[in-house]
C-alpha cells in the first residue's frame, strides 16, 4: 500500500475548516470566550471532479489543442482513461478550461471568483496497472491457429488439449502474431481448452446411429424424461439437440457458457422440464451427459419465404427446433449479423455466430441463402416474434456453401490468459490473475464482464475464495473485463489488491488534491496561494498537524540552544525547557495542538518559562503577550510551515501566498488573527503580515 501524502490532506481539511470552526461547545467556560466570525465567501466554491468530469477534461477541444502543441496527447487521453492527473502540474494546466467549459457547473462566476477543486493525483500506482489500465493487447486463438498447433487442416480440434497446452503454443503464437511487441506490452489471450486429447483418423472408435426420443415435439410440463441425442447446433440461450425424430431446443437463458457443449456430442439428458417460450428448458436438477462424439448430420431443410416465416409461430407449437432454408439480405452491427427476410414483417433479428468462420466473408447489406435451425415465441402482447436462428450453413447467390472444415469435436471451456513481453520473450507475469468467462457466470454476471460498483464489490470476495490462506500483507493483480456505461465500450482492466487485517483492500493509486483556480480578467488560472482556517477545537487537523510542528521546531530552535542535552518530553515532568510534559504544547510561542489555540497570555508565559529564565524580565504583561504572539507569527509558525509544507514550490510569475486564521487565548479571551507567508524558496516563507479580526473585518497589528 501507498503512503498518504499528509499535506492534500490539509488542504481539503482547511477548506473543511473554513465553514465549520465554529463547534468551541468543549472551551464554553474559558474566560472571554465567544463563537469565531463568519466569513463571507459568496464567489468561493468547493468542487470535487467526478469520473465523468476527467473525460470531459480529456475530450476538451481547448485542452487537446493544448495536449497537441505540447506531445501530450497521450498524457491527456490517460487522464479521461484513469480518472486522476499524473502530476499536479498536469492539473494546473488542464483544469482551467474545465473550469471554463459550460459544462462545469460554476462557470458563470464573476471575476475574482474561487473554485477549490479537489482532485486526484497519481500517488505511484504500480506500473502494471498503469500499463494495462491504458491498454492491452487483445487477441484470440483461431481456427488456423490450432491447425498450426495440430500441424493439420484437417485432424485438429478448435481447442488445447492436454497433449497441446495453451502454456506451450501461446507465448509463440503471440510472438508470431506481435513481432514488433515491445518490453512492458500486455496481451490478453482468449482461447478454448479441453481435459481430453482428440482422437483422429482410423483410430476413432465407432459410435452409434442417431437414436430417437419418443419426446420430441410432445413434450409436456413438469414431465419425467429422458433425451437421448446429437448437438447440431448452438446459441447463447442453449444447444439444439437432433435424433432420428427431430431436434429440440434445449433452453438455458443467458448464463449459459457456449463452449460447455460441441457440435457432434452425443448427450443424455434427463430430468423434470417446464416448456418455456416453445422452448425446453432444463431445471438446475437436471442431468446432461456425454457420451461420445460423431458425424453431424443434418436433416433435409424445410425451404420457407417470407410469409412462412410469418406464419412460423403457429408451427413451432412446442418444444421443436425446425431446420430451415430461406433467402434473406444481411446487415452487421458490431457483433451482430441481422438478417432481414422478403415479404416477411416477424423475421428480423440476430443471427448468433456458430459456426463464426461462416460469417467471415460476408459483407454488409448482402443476399445469402441460409440453412439453419429456428424456434419462435410471443412476445409479452402475444404476437409473434421471431426468436432465434442458429445458422449451419450460408451461400452466397450463384455460390456454392462454404463448407465447414473437418474437425474433431471435444468438451472444452473458455478461458482468459495474460502475458506481458519482457522484450524478449511472451511470459505470465507473477501475483497476477484474470477472470475467466466462468468467474463472471459464478458471480451472477451474465454479460462475461463487470460495471459500475461491481469491482468494489466482487474483487475481494472473488480474492477471498482463490486466496484463502493468502499471508498479511500479500500482494496480488486483478485483471478484468470492464464495461463503461458512459463510453458504452468494454476494455480489460487492472487492480492492485493487499491483504491487510486479513481483508483485501484495493489500492486505487491516488491521493486526493486540493488547489484554487481563480478568474482574473475574464481568465480562470491556477492560483498557488493556500488560505486555511486553524479550527479551535482539541486535537483537530488541520490545527493538531501544524501546532504540532511548531512545538518540535521550538525544542530544536529555542529548548536544544538553552540545554542540548535535552530530551523530548515523555509524559512525565517537568517537561524539556519551554515544552509540556505531555509533548502536545510549547510556551516560548504558545502553540497548543491539544487546544487547538495559541496562547498568548503573560500568566501562561511566565508559569511555564524554564527555571532562571530572565526573557521576560522587566516586562509588562502586555510586552509579554506582545511578544509571544510576535514570535509565534515571525519565527516559529514559518518555523513549522517549513516542516509540514516543505515540498512547497515557487511558481513563475505568481506570487505565492500562504495565510491561515488562528484563535489566540488571551487575558481578554479568545481572538482571531489573520497571519500571511510568502513563499520565498522552495519550503521557505517569510512574513509579511499580522491582522485582529474585529467583527469579520482586518485591523492590522504591528509587530
Amino acid at each position: 500500500m501507498k503512503n498518504i501524502n499528509i499535506k492534500s490532506f490539509l488542504l481539503l481539511a482547511g477548506v473543511l475548516g473554513m465553514t465549520a470552526c465554529s463547534e468551541n461547545a468543549w472551551n464554553d467556560k474559558l474566560d472571554g470566550f465567544k463563537e469565531p466570525a463568519v466569513y463571507d465567501k459568496t464567489e468561493t466554491v468547493e468542487y470535487t471532479l467526478t469520473a465523468d468530469d476527467y473525460k470531459s477534461i480529456a475530450s476538451n477541444s481547448t485542452n487537446k489543442a493544448l495536449a497537441e502543441a505540447a506531445g501530450e496527447s497521450k498524457l491527456l487521453s490517460n487522464i479521461g482513461n484513469n480518472g486522476y492527473f499524473p502530476s499536479s502540474e498536469a492539473a494546473r494546466k488542464y483544469l482551467p478550461a474545465f473550469v471554463a467549459d459550460s459544462k462545469f457547473p460554476y462557470f458563470t462566476l464573476n471575476n475574482g471568483s474561487t473554485v477549490r477543486m479537489t482532485y486526484n493525483i497519481d500517488n505511484g500506482l504500480n506500473e502494471e496497472v498503469v500499463a494495462i489500465n491504458n491498454g492491452v493487447k487483445s487477441y484470440t486463438v483461431s481456427e488456423s491457429d490450432y491447425q498450426q498447433v495440430y500441424g493439420s487442416s484437417e485432424d485438429f480440434t478448435t481447442a488445447f488439449s492436454p497433449s497441446h497446452s495453451a502454456s506451450e503454443y501461446l507465448p509463440g503464437l503471440l510472438a508470431q502474431n506481435y513481432p514488433n511487441a515491445i518490453s512492458g506490452d500486455y496481451a490478453v489471450v482468449s482461447y478454448n481448452s479441453s481435459d481430453i486429447d482428440p482422437v483422429f483418423g482410423s483410430d476413432v472408435p465407432p459410435t452409434p446411429e442417431f437414436e430417437e426420443s419418443d419426446v420430441l415435439g410432445s413434450v409436456a410440463k413438469d414431465q419425467n424424461i429422458e433425451v437421448n441425442g446429437v448437438v447440431t447446433g448452438i446459441c447463447k440461450q442453449g444447444f439444439i439437440l437432433t435424433d432420428k425424430g427431430g431436434s429440440i431446443l434445449v433452453y438455458f437463458g443467458s448464463s449459459y457458457d457456449m463452449s460447455a457443449y460441441a457440435l457432434g456430442e452425443q448427450l443424455e439428458v434427463s430430468g423434470t422440464v417446464s416448456t418455456y417460450n416453445k422452448g425446453f428448458q432444463l431445471p438446475s436438477s437436471s442431468t446432461i451427459k456425454k457420451v461420445g462424439t460423431q458425424k453431424v448430420e443434418y436433416p433435409a431443410p424445410t425451404v420457407v419465404t417470407g410469409a412462412d416465416m410469418d406464419q412460423a409461430i403457429t408451427r413451432t407449437t412446442d418444444a421443436t427446433a425446425e431446420y430451415v432454408q430461406f433467402t434473406g439480405k444481411l446487415s452487421i452491427s458490431g457483433n451482430y449479423y441481422n438478417v432481414a427476410v422478403d415479404g416477411a414483417t416477424t423475421a428480423t433479428g440476430s443471427l448468433y455466430q456458430f459456426p463464426a468462420a461462416m460469417f467471415e466473408s460476408l459483407e454488409n447489406d448482402g443476399t445469402y441463402v441460409f440453412k439453419g435451425y429456428f424456434t419462435s415465441i410471443s412476445n409479452s402482447s402475444g404476437a409473434p416474434k421471431f426468436y432465434n436462428l442458429l445458422v449451419t450453413e450460408v451461400t452466397s447467390a450463384g455460390v456454392a456453401a462454404i463448407a465447414p472444415k473437418k474437425v474433431v469435436n471435444v468438451p472444452a471451456t473458455s478461458h482468459y490468459a495474460i502475458y506481458k513481453y519482457n522484450g524478449s520473450a511472451w511470459v505470465v507475469p507473477g501475483s497476477m490473475t484474470i477472470l475467466q468467462p466462468s468467474d463472471y457466470v459464478a458471480m451472477g454476471q451474465s454479460y462475461g464482464n463487470l460495471s459500475g460498483t461491481l469491482p468494489d464489490q466482487l474483487l475481494p470476495v472473488y480474492l477471498n475464495n482463490i486466496l484463502p490462506y493468502a499471508s498479511e500483507d500479500a500482494t496480488e493483480f486483478v485483471v478484468y473485463k470492464y464495461y463503461d456505461s458512459s463510453s458504452k465500450e468494454t476494455s480489460f482492466q487492472a487492480r492492485e489488491y493487499t491483504k491487510i487485517g486479513g481483508e483485501w483492500v484495493y489500492d486505487n493509486g491516488v491521493i486526493p488534491m486540493t488547489e484554487k483556480f481563480s478568474r482574473k480578467d475574464n481568465k480562470w488560472e491556477f492560483n498557488p496561494s493556500v488560505e486555511m482556517v486553524l479550527p479551535y477545537a482539541r486535537n483537530t487537523d488541520p490545527s493538531y498537524t501544524y501546532y504540532m510542528a511548531v512545538k518540535d521546531w521550538v525544542f530544536a530552535n529555542v529548548t536544544k540552544k538553552l540545554d542540548p542535552n535535552a530530551e523530548p518530553a515523555n509524559g512525565s515532568k517537568p517537561g524539556p525547557a519551554f515544552i509540556d510534559y505531555r509533548d502536545n504544547a510549547e510556551f516560548w510561542s504558545g502553540a497548543s495542538a491539544y487546544y487547538g489555540n495559541v496562547d498568548v497570555r503573560a500568566s501562561t508565559a511566565k508559569t511555564n518559562a524554564p527555571e532562571g529564565y530572565t526573557g521576560y524580565d522587566g516586562l509588562s504583561d502586555e510586552e509579554i503577550s506582545a511578544l509571544i504572539l510576535k514570535r509565534f507569527a515571525t519565527e516559529s509558525f514559518p518555523g513549522a510551515l517549513s516542516i509540514v509544507d516543505g515540498d512547497a514550490q515557487l511558481v513563475d510569475g505568481m506570487d505565492v501566498t500562504y495565510t491561515f486564521t488562528f484563535t489566540a487565548y488571551t487575558s481578554d479571551g479568545t481572538q482571531e488573527f489573520v497571519v500571511e507567508y510568502l513563499l520565498v524558496g522552495k519550503g521557505t516563507f517569510k512574513f509579511t503580515s499580522l491582522w485582529k479580526l474585529i467583527d469579520g473585518a482586518r485591523e492590522k497589528v504591528n509587530l
